[in-house]
């Protein structure tokens, strides 16, 4: 490697006195390598630092001294030492090596499924860490309390960069187990107004007969009980209360809505991505008065390793929006959809004894005003604390 970077010379001596010649260099301390004899011709090597006292040696013991100068860095560089744009492709590649080297292209997070990444990534963002962040400045001790605060399930946060990959390493902490229901002192009261229709109690004390009007939060089953001793001590409250109920719920459809559907044109934007650069590759204008934008990145890679050096896409899905007019009939069929939908997935596990349907009609639309009279379980649990 030295001798790349420093000058060097062929040398090729012949004639005169060619022993006595190699000898003072030896004592003029001419450091020469790669020596060898072809027929009378002596070849070597030696740093031109000491050309001129090779040539001086020469012709003191008359030898004839051939001399090529061997292509190395310094006298590549200066041969081209007027020829700008080398310095300058050098002092470039340099700095964009030294750029490259301390902004973080990737980030890495090692962490169990439970842990979603797209979190961990929109935590650091707003830690003012993300794809194109300079390394030096990131602050990894608030980065990683910062983590550990927000992600419920982290036990433990570190945070280090391998050149310019950052790695978040995240250890999840042990589940706690779940308290049974059946262990936690509770009462039983009333979610909805109405009146019992019929009591099954399996531990507690019954607050409230069958028959008994009750209002929303009275007390139907007490997890309080009092001992042969008269101490007094609480547990779960266990029962089903049945009762009649009243609920009103209304539906509504208006005569005209506007919908916003896409129309299935895609114009995709191009960019060639370099150290976090978004260099256009084309036009760069949103295409659509309304649209839905997606992006992602496709990289280069060499050997298997991908390269600070892609392409990053934008994708414009195209939306336009309409005015959808209904007829009477067809809002009112809207209407009664709407509720069949209600029933389906909320008064499927009630059982439901009448329903009284009022029909609004505006000039605006029709709105339904529906009161359900049902029978089901109106007691929830209230934990219980004794003060």
């Amino acid at each position: 490697m030295e001798q790349h970077l420093r000058g060097e010379y062929k040398a090729a001596a012949a004639g005169g006195k060619l022993y006595a010649f190699i000898n003072a260099m030896q004592k003029a301390g001419v450091c020469c390598r790669k020596q060898h004899c072809q027929g009378n011709t002596y070849q070597f090597r030696f740093y031109a630092k000491h050309c001129k006292t090779v040539q001086e040696l020469a012709q003191a013991n008359g030898v004839q001294l051939e001399l090529t100068p061997c292509r190395t860095l310094q006298s590549f560089l200066y041969r081209n030492r007027f020829r700008f744009g080398v310095p300058l492709g050098i002092l470039l590649a340099a700095g964009l090596l030294f750029y490259g080297s301390n902004i973080v292209m990737q980030i890495e997070v090692i962490a169990d499924d439970t842990i979603s990444t797209s979190e961990v990534t929109a935590i650091l963002e707003e830690c003012g860490v993300q794809r194109g962040s300079w390394i030096p400045s990131i602050d990894f001790g608030h980065c990683e309390n910062r983590l550990c605060t927000s992600v419920e399930e982290a036990a433990w946060v570190g945070m280090r960069h391998t050149g310019n990959r950052l790695v978040v390493e995240i250890l999840e902490r042990t589940p706690e187990p779940e308290m049974q229901m059946t262990r936690k002192p509770s009462n039983i009261i009333a979610a909805q107004d109405g009146h019992i229709v019929s009591v099954s109690i399996y531990r507690g004390q019954l607050m409230k007969l069958v028959g008994e009007p009750v209002r929303k939060g009275d007390l139907l089953v007490s997890g309080l009980y009092t001992d042969e001793t008269g101490h007094v001590g609480i547990r779960h409250a266990m029962g089903s209360i049945i009762g009649q109920y009243e609920q009103t719920e209304q539906f509504s459809c208006p005569y005209t809505q506007e919908l916003r559907r896409p129309t299935g044109a895609v114009t995709t934007r191009k960019y060639l991505d370099l150290f976090t650069w978004h260099l256009p590759l084309g036009s760069t204008d949103s295409p659509y008065a309304d649209s839905i934008r997606t992006s992602g990145y496709h990289w280069f890679s060499l050997f298997g390793r991908e390269l600070p050096l892609g392409i990053y896409q934008e994708s414009f899905h195209e939306y336009r929006t309409r005015l959808l007019t209904l007829t009477p009939a067809e809002a009112a069929q809207n209407v009664e959809e709407q509720i069949q939908r209600y029933e389906d997935n909320f008064l499927a596990q009630t059982e439901i004894l009448e329903k009284k349907t009022t029909v609004l009609e505006t000039e605006d639309g029709v709105t339904y005003t529906v009161i359900y009279t049902l029978q089901g379980e109106i007691g929830v649990q209230q934990e219980l604390y004794l003060h």
